[in-house]
């Protein structure tokens, strides 16, 4: 891990995640896919691979796999995202739309 403070890998994470939308905003997906790549590696060294938090960027990243034309990689990304969430909230928790 970086020398950075956790709490500076987490704020340079979270601007990856920025920057992801505004790529996928442009069409370019495949960067998008690259930063939010980038965040989510980050989120789960500092965080752990289960923390609440990284069941949005694999949401994120779950969406820019299926506007790439990925969508087995989409459900796979989603599925892992589901089960972050249900196991944090509970067994009643659904998926978002």
């Amino acid at each position: 891990m970086s020398s950075a403070s956790p709490q500076a890998l987490l704020e340079g994470a979270a601007d990856r995640i920025a920057l992801a939308a505004i790529l996928e905003a442009s069409g370019r997906h495949q960067e998008a896919a690259e930063a939010l790549s980038a965040a989510l590696s980050v989120y789960e060294r500092v965080l752990g691979p289960d923390h609440y938090e990284i069941a949005g960027v694999l949401q994120n990243l779950a969406g820019v796999a299926e506007r790439a034309g990925e969508p087995a990689r989409a459900a796979a990304l989603r599925a892992r995202a589901l089960r972050i969430r249900r196991r944090v909230l509970g067994h009643t928790h659904r998926s978002p739309p």
